[in-house]
């Protein structure tokens, strides 16, 4: 066997111009590769194997049909590569598994659209996060779907059970991964209350939605994704039917997620313009220092109207204030900007005009952030909604990569709420070529949240 060895470059190169056509070396750029270019696996007589490196003039398949033909090879193939079968089945709004990536775009990685890891064209989106490569990080630390995180979602309450005869828990997510929350609009002496059971049932969908994007069921097969639906979520609802809450509603529910151990608490809310320091809603910034005390990341909605300054409670001291980007990773049409803005998550939508590939035509338009949640006329039933969009869906990006930051223990087992911060905005993607248009920390903040990169490993300096 020395003798095969010794000599194969040469008998390669004598063979080559009578040789077959061979398989490429390099799968396109937009795929996987195959198989490891230049190197072909041997198997030798009496059971021994050897991986052979191949001069740089020889492809793959022409290797392969040398040794092939050479005394004492039992076998010879390429070098394949295998990829782990994480793909979650949820199909999403089409038929197949796994076709929920034709769906949540925001989920995707930015891959070679950002001159990153190459993944296959149709399941990339320069503005995704790459929640796939977050998954497979998660699952080796013993994290896998952000398990031994807690997340409250203060909102219009959450589809987590069924209370007969209006409220049903939506199919996509699991009993077991809620903990018990409370109700700040409708208490249990109300006669709405007693409907619901004195439970922060969901009486729009917006809620719903939100925590989908945090934690809906992955893997089984119905629906859509989540980003960490392992965590554990506390549904506090503040606020009402259309989507309106008080100030008084809205710090006891915060106070209320930090008593129940939240490690990272969502806010997609907004107070209107007049309320644009901490001295006009002093009960709800102190709710926010007292559950930053008790470590809990407090992530909020940075506003849907265009301009500056961004909304409170996201300008808020201690509070990460998120706006929103499309899918081409441009700044979002009706995304509040300036000073307050800390980071930026897909919330869809269409671009801010002028500002974001206005003549490519491969910019896509339009698309929006899907769950599934409550859908009216009634929102007594689940569907796909096509048209939510906004910093609300930024901001549950957001608190899902936080989440998932827990789990992973990258920042050790029980990280402040400053380092989880200091971690999502260090591991941002802001670098050339991986925006849609030129960065601005105006704009973006630190930059777009990156799941992958987030829960790799501690950023310098957190």
């Amino acid at each position: 066997m020395r003798r095969l060895f010794a000599t194969f470059p040469l008998a390669l190169a004598v063979a080559a111009a009578a040789a077959a056509p061979a398989p490429a070396d390099h799968a396109p750029d937009h795929a996987v590769p195959a198989f490891v270019p230049g190197e072909v696996v041997v198997g030798l007589e009496g059971g021994r194997e050897k991986v052979v490196e191949l001069p740089a003039s020889v492809g793959v398949g022409e290797g392969v049909r040398e040794l092939r033909a050479d005394e004492g090879v039992a076998f010879a193939h390429p070098n394949y590569i295998a990829r782990a079968a994480a793909v979650p089945n949820d199909r999403g709004q089409f038929t197949e598994p796994g076709d929920w990536r034709r769906t949540q775009w925001n989920f995707l990685p930015c891959g070679s659209l950002c001159g990153q890891s190459p993944a296959p064209v149709e399941f990339q989106a320069r503005g995704g996060i790459n929640a796939l490569a977050a998954w497979a990080t998660l699952k080796k630390r013993g994290g896998g779907g952000g398990k031994g995180a807690r997340v409250a979602v203060v909102d219009t309450g959450v589809a987590f059970t069924s209370v007969k005869p209006r409220f049903k828990r939506s199919p996509d997510f699991s009993p077991t991964q809620f903990i018990r929350g409370r109700d700040f609009v409708d208490p249990p002496k109300g006669k709405e209350g007693r409907r619901s059971g004195g439970l922060p049932l969901d009486r729009d969908g917006h809620g719903t939605h939100v925590a989908g994007t945090i934690a809906e069921q992955t893997g089984n097969k119905i629906g859509l994704t989540g980003l960490a639906p392992k965590a554990k979520i506390i549904p506090v609802r503040v606020l009402d039917a259309q989507g309106f809450g008080t100030a008084s509603d809205i710090s006891q529910g915060i106070r209320f997620a930090a008593q129940r151990g939240a490690d990272v608490i969502n806010m997609s809310f907004e107070f209107s313009a007049g309320v644009d320091r901490c001295s006009k809603i002093k009960s709800v910034c102190a709710a926010v220092n007292f559950a930053a005390k008790r470590g809990a990341l407090v992530v909020a909605a940075a506003g849907n109207s265009n301009g500056a300054p961004i909304a409170f409670p996201a300008g808020a001291p201690k509070v990460v204030g998120v706006g929103r980007t499309t899918k081409d990773a441009c700044l979002a049409d009706d995304s509040r900007t300036g000073e307050g803005l800390d980071l930026s998550a897909p919330g869809g939508g269409f671009p801010m005009l002028g500002s974001c590939g206005s003549n490519d035509p491969l910019f896509s338009r339009g698309e929006t952030i899907y769950q599934l949640t409550l859908i009216g006329p009634g929102f007594t039933r689940f569907g796909f909604p096509s048209d939510y969009e906004g910093t609300s869906m930024a901001a549950a990006h957001v608190t899902g990569v936080a989440a998932m930051i827990v789990a992973s223990k990258v920042l050790g087992r029980n990280p402040k709420p400053a380092a989880i911060e200091c971690q999502l905005e260090a591991t941002a993607r802001s670098g050339p070529g991986e925006l849609g248009q030129d960065y601005d920390p105006a704009l973006f903040g630190a930059g777009i949240v990156d799941a992958a990169v987030a829960v790799a490993g501690r950023a310098p300096g957190c």
